[in-house]
């Protein structure tokens, strides 16, 4: 059946197939297919798991692949930044389909290390082409950690400083008087390299209104060190005014004082989901700067 859909979008039968991953807590898998006399597509199909219903969990990854099917059904189209073309979005019942340009055949491949400023340089196109974007469809608020969605998260916090400020930086960020779209899983594995200089993202799960510097301290707090941030934010900056000429006066000034808001708000959810000790020197640091602004 699937492949008829296929043949249906492409004018091509798929000659073959390779497993590329399983997707995430066993919602369904991600192939690479083979064409007759086109160039390979990626097909995403997500099956949700009958026994995860009804939990919040199954509930927000069920409505992030709703959101990243309307993500390219429309707003994507709108991206300097580059990523998969959307060639075809379907499915039935509790299936959904999603069918897109195989990067790999523009020369885009996952890869470590990462390359921290082609990252940053896709970033900043993202966030410069939704400028005050409302799209339809995507989350209200971007982000697959914020604190609306990680009650439990924040339940299994240590008490402390940062659980009782969590809701005040919270809302800061909600607060901030500049947003864009966030890519809202920004992490290096869901970039693709194709030089220094170029990458390419996917995974559009999470993809929703807010401020942009989220986006950053997370792709940084992956892949970069305490003592590369401030040159690495430097980057940012001069890659988003590429990206938008006009940026708006006070942007930058508000995002860069944002920034341990931002990153002390990322370490909340770690807190409670999955690095639960205490913040080292560098955590510290920042959370008094974020603590400092309430």
């Amino acid at each position: 059946m699937v492949n008829d859909w296929v043949l249906a979008h492409t004018g091509a039968a798929v000659t073959d197939s390779v497993l590329l991953q399983n997707l995430w807590g066993g919602y369904g898998e991600l192939r690479r297919l083979y064409l007759q006399d086109r160039p390979s597509v990626i097909l995403k199909c997500v099956l949700p798991p009958a026994e995860e219903c009804a939990s919040v969990s199954d509930r927000r990854k069920r409505r992030s692949y709703e959101v990243e099917q309307a993500w390219y059904q429309g707003p994507a189209r709108h991206s300097q930044a580059r990523l998969a073309a959307c060639l075809a979005t379907g499915g039935a019942g509790e299936t959904r389909l999603l069918l897109l340009e195989d990067l790999a055949n523009a020369g885009f491949k996952p890869g470590r290390p990462p390359q921290v400023g082609a990252g940053l340089r896709w970033l900043a196109r993202f966030h410069a082409s939704f400028l005050d974007a409302r799209p339809a469809g995507v989350w209200e608020q971007g982000g697959y950690w914020h604190l609306d969605t990680r009650q439990e998260e924040f339940q299994r916090m240590p008490a402390g400083p940062l659980k009782e400020a969590a809701r005040a930086l919270d809302l800061l960020l909600k607060k901030a008087r500049y947003q864009t779209l966030l890519h809202g899983d920004s992490k290096p594995a869901n970039f693709l390299w194709k030089n220094s200089a170029e990458a390419a993202a996917v995974d559009f799960q999470y993809v929703g209104a807010g401020c942009g510097i989220r986006d950053v301290a997370y792709f940084l707090d992956c892949c970069a060190s305490s003592s590369q941030v401030e040159s690495w934010l430097d980057f940012y900056f001069r890659a988003l005014q590429e990206a938008c000429p006009d940026l708006p006066e006070g942007l930058e000034a508000e995002w860069r004082r944002l920034y341990p808001v931002a990153w002390a708000d990322y370490a909340r959810f770690m807190q409670g989901w999955g690095r639960p000790g205490p913040l080292d020197d560098y955590g510290r640091q920042q959370l008094r700067r974020a603590l400092a602004l309430l």
